[in-house]
């Protein structure tokens, strides 16, 4: 786990939010990087999206049908930390 982590700090570093950040801090450092990104890569093939949209943006931007099936929900936060405190119990 400790492996894991420090990958993740080392990744969030690269990318301009170094440890140690606050609240308000940790917002402008994801915007500022969501906006470098904007800057760097042409529109057409950039895709700003969030899981909350469903399918039909992701779909529509990889040219792909909608699928059937109901977009998947279940990475919900009470979802997600039921399952870190199953896994990682001490």
């Amino acid at each position: 786990m400790q492996d894991w982590l420090k990958v993740v700090q080392a990744l969030l570093e690269k990318t301009g939010v170094p440890m140690g950040l606050g609240v308000e801090q940790l917002k402008r450092a994801f915007d500022a990087h969501t906006e470098a990104v904007k800057a760097a890569i042409p529109p057409s093939q950039l895709l700003v999206y969030e899981v909350k949209q469903g399918w039909e943006p992701l779909c529509e931007f990889l040219e792909v049908p909608v699928p059937r099936s109901p977009f998947p929900r279940t990475n919900d936060r009470a979802a997600y930390w039921e399952r870190w405190n199953t896994r990682f119990k001490t």
